[in-house]
């Protein structure tokens, strides 16, 4: 309401950041009218008591109205003259008392100033010099002065009285006992300098750009200005109270020693600029620097000041100390708290990364969806990057315990029962001993990497639910036969069954991630030897059978409806900037050392200075084209292996082959076109004969061919070469250009009878009555004939292994036939030479020999011995 006031004839506009009872008391000593008749005429009343409440906390809405309706100046202005518009940003106002709150923002009465800016305003006072965060002039570089220099009482401070008529520069401070008032000019008060490029200036226009954003309006944007005061109010608090000497080296002289001389406990705001300005511009260069080493060890060298309180607190107590202030602040301080912590409470916070926070209860949600993102061993390749090239005694355990100690980030609890159960496993895992020993080798990069992937986990997608895969049971995995195919098409052998179940184990844990040692009893591994097969596959394996392997693998899962991919690990880039124990290994240097020189991979390892698991890892990721070869068994791709015959891969391979060349163009053309048998085919193509007939079969060429006329053989040629020449089958039969069974049913079709089979062969009455009676016992077989000859042309010779030399064979052998020769015809045949003698015939054995030479032309069998090799190479006695 204005009814009955009237507008003012002196108008004066305030200035910028004026307070409110600054522009009063100028519109009055302008006016030339008392401060109570001003306040009349705006319509502001004062007390009976002749007291007036403190307008420029806040000002009513009717209050503004009446005093713009009067003054000209608007209501808005009137408001922003007021402390109302930092009211819970910078300070708190009571809703109805017009009182600041001291407990919280460090509120406080009163105002600070600066003289030559009252000098050079005529008086006018800036409201920002009734905030605890004013303490110094950016524009005169100086401390503001808290109270008058005379009286020595803080100025604008106390009950505002309505009858005081002083300039706004004087002190209206009334003296005791005699009444007076003080009057001392203020714009001539005394201040601290301070130089140019102090700190103190540089927190001060820090801070006034927080306050510009309150008075622009922009208190609402992250992180907001309430929140970073508060931050302050508590570092500059904490600073002062347990200051010591040399804790501001950077400050001018007199504020350090103001901060020393300090003696509050930092909960209120001190009245001292030179404390203030010592406290706040700590801990406004504490909040700029953030994570910065020295920064945080500022704040460890606070938190150990502090350590005998610490010590009887708990973690929670901590956290509710700094609950409520800003998650950057919360952050620095358990950065610092870090190495007061144990290792697993320091994983639980975040404490050892940049980015640190306490658990809440809410998080085991969390903790729980993050298990399906874990696999029961942690992944290869951050095994390798955590791994210590030494210390580690067992590979499964250390890769067990990280999985677990993945789910502690966040986790609301210390117990690891539950967390172990989550991924599955079975028997009791060591976690606390696992984190300990690498954060006492100094492997504290481990801790803050578990941390980066568990933040990775929670907030990125996962492509494998590794609770699903827990649950697999690998029935049906890589059975023998397409273990036997898949080294068919990679060229390598299959070896024996244990070979199979290695490869078989590590594929199902390459598929699912689990722990062998409690894998389903078919793949389970119970010995250190079995442990030993799988933990070499990866040195064994080429990049083909890698390839077909995982190739498998995948068309496994999706026949069992998992579309998924076989492997994944979290992104390498994670440990960007991290220290690690796990050293990148030379991968041409380890398959040099590995593949091409034979050395095994844990010499190999040494010799590098890596360790053995972070080789494994990188033939995984790199398999050679030529893999290790072990001394005991040689390399599973070893050329010089020749593969059996009649095995598994042997016909494998063959069926590869023959899947790859017989086409039926290739068959039409050679066996219907060019009228090629299949032993020709067989031949040229270097496959089994059963197979070949077995494709035609199937292909039905075999019926559509026609046949061809019966070959005509000469029965006569035929007697002459089997019987009396004693040629074998198989010889005639390539003669011929027939097959031996052809060959066979022509023998059988004329009456010739078929000798058996096998290499010892009777001779006949007739054969026997054509040589000399002095031989005959000896010719029990068609064999002994080549004894005969052979023990002639070894008395050519000085001695038996002389003559075993040049025949082809050895010593023993000839000793062994001679022998048995001498045995048959019942007489010595040669005379055992001494040292310095030569080979000599007996009478009896020169007697053989020439009745040998008598009955050349006459031996059984004609002038061929039977086997078709010559009578020296013969070795069978």
């Amino acid at each position: 309401m204005t009814s009955g006031l009237r507008t003012l004839p002196i108008r004066v506009a305030p200035l910028p950041g004026e307070a409110l009872d600054s522009w009063l008391e100028t519109l009055a000593h302008r006016s030339m009218v008392s401060f109570r008749e001003i306040l009349i005429a705006l319509g502001l009343p004062g007390r009976r008591d002749g007291s007036l409440p403190d307008l420029t906390r806040y000002l009513e809405p009717e209050q503004a109205e009446q005093a713009a309706a009067v003054s000209g100046v608007p209501a808005d202005r009137l408001h922003a003259m007021t402390l109302r518009q930092y009211d819970g940003h910078a300070l708190v106002l009571h809703p109805h008392r017009r009182t600041v709150n001291r407990m919280q923002l460090w509120g406080r009465n009163g105002s600070r100033y600066c003289p030559q800016c009252l000098h050079e305003h005529d008086g006018r006072w800036q409201l920002r010099w009734r905030l605890p965060w004013s303490f110094a002039c950016t524009r005169h570089r100086i401390l503001l002065p808290h109270a008058c220099p005379s009286c020595n009482q803080r100025t604008r401070h106390g009950r505002v009285s309505i009858f005081r008529d002083l300039p706004p520069h004087q002190c209206p401070t009334t003296l005791k006992p005699s009444g007076a008032l003080c009057q001392t000019d203020l714009a001539l008060a005394p201040a601290a300098a301070l130089r140019e490029d102090s700190p103190v200036l540089a927190s001060q226009r820090w801070i006034n750009d927080l306050l510009d954003r309150v008075e622009q309006g922009q208190a609402q944007s992250l992180p907001t200005p309430q929140m970073i005061f508060n931050d302050l109010r508590a570092l500059a608090s904490w600073v002062l109270r347990i200051a010591e000497p040399g804790d501001f080296p950077t400050l001018d002289p007199h504020v350090e020693q103001a901060c020393q001389d300090y003696a509050g406990d930092g909960q209120f705001s001190p009245t001292s600029a030179a404390v203030t300005a010592g406290g706040l511009t700590h801990a406004v260069h504490i909040l700029q620097q953030g994570s910065d080493k020295t920064n945080i060890a500022t704040l460890r060298t606070l938190l150990e000041r502090d350590g005998e309180r610490l010590d009887l607190m708990p973690l929670g107590d901590i956290n509710k100390r700094w609950r409520a202030h800003s998650t950057a602040l919360q952050q620095l301080i358990w950065q610092a708290m870090d190495t007061r912590m144990a290792n697993v409470d320091r994983l639980r916070f975040r404490s050892c990364t940049t980015r640190p926070r306490p658990p809440h209860k809410m998080n085991e949600t969390l903790t729980t969806a993050r298990a399906d993102r874990v696999p029961q061993l942690l992944w290869r390749g951050w095994t390798a990057r955590f791994l210590p090239a030494a210390g580690v005694r067992n590979i499964g355990n250390f890769r067990a315990a990280l999985a677990v100690a993945l789910l502690l980030p966040g986790a609301s609890k210390r117990h690891f029962d539950p967390l172990i159960s989550m991924l599955g496993h079975q028997a009791q895992l060591d976690v606390h001993y696992t984190l300990a020993e690498l954060a006492q080798q100094g492997h504290d990069g481990v801790l803050t990497g578990l941390c980066e992937i568990a933040d990775y986990l929670d907030t990125q997608p996962v492509p494998i639910d590794y609770e699903r895969r827990r649950g697999l049971t690998g029935d049906g995995l890589l059975p023998a036969d397409d273990w036997v195919s898949i080294c068919t098409q990679t060229g390598v052998h299959p070896g024996q069954e244990a070979r199979l179940l290695s490869v078989r184990r590590y594929l199902y844990q390459r598929i699912t991630g689990n722990d062998l040692r409690q894998a389903p009893e078919s793949l389970r591994i119970t010995t250190a030897e079995e442990a030993g097969g799988v933990a070499v596959v990866p040195f064994r394996i080429t990049a083909a059978l890698l390839g077909a392997l995982d190739e498998y693998g995948e068309n496994y899962l999706r026949g069992l409806g998992i579309d998924e991919p076989l492997t994944w690990e979290p992104p390498a880039d994670l440990a960007a900037g991290l220290c690690l124990p796990g050293r990148p290994v030379d991968v041409r240097r380890a398959h040099r050392l590995i593949c091409a020189e034979g050395q095994a991979p844990a010499v190999a390892a040494k010799e590098m200075g890596v360790a053995l698991e972070s080789i494994r890892h990188c033939f995984e990721q790199h398999p050679p084209s030529s893999p290790w070869p072990s001394k005991s068994g040689g390399s599973w791709v070893d050329p010089s292996r020749p593969i059996a015959r009649r095995s598994r891969l042997a016909a494998a391979q063959a069926r590869q082959q023959a899947h790859t060349m017989l086409t039926d163009e290739f068959l039409r053309r050679e066996y219907l076109d060019a009228r090629k048998t299949v032993r020709e085919i067989a031949s040229e193509t270097h496959l089994p004969k059963r197979l070949i007939s077995e494709v035609l079969n199937q292909s039905g060429l075999i019926a559509s061919r026609e046949p061809s006329r019966k070959p005509i053989v000469d029965e006569q040629w035929l007697r002459e070469q089997y019987i009396r020449q004693a040629r074998t089958l198989a010889s005639i039969a390539t003669e011929l250009d027939m097959s031996p069974t052809t060959l066979t049913r022509h023998l059988r079709a004329v009456g010739i009878e078929i000798r058996p089979r096998g290499g010892r062969r009777s001779v006949s009455r007739t054969e026997l009555e054509s040589v000399p009676p002095l031989i005959r016992p000896a010719l029990t077989d068609r064999r002994c004939w080549g004894r005969l000859q052979r023990f002639r042309e070894a008395m050519e010779h000085r001695t038996l292994a002389e003559a075993s030399r040049q025949l082809g064979t050895t010593r023993s052998v000839l000793y062994t036939q001679f022998a048995a020769l001498e045995g048959d015809l019942g007489v010595q045949l040669y005379i055992r030479p001494r040292r310095g003698e030569s080979l000599r015939p007996t009478k009896a054995g020169q007697a053989v020999m020439d009745a040998l030479t008598d009955s050349e032309g006459a031996r059984p069998g004609g002038n061929t011995i039977e086997t078709g090799i010559p009578p020296a190479s013969r070795q069978n006695p």
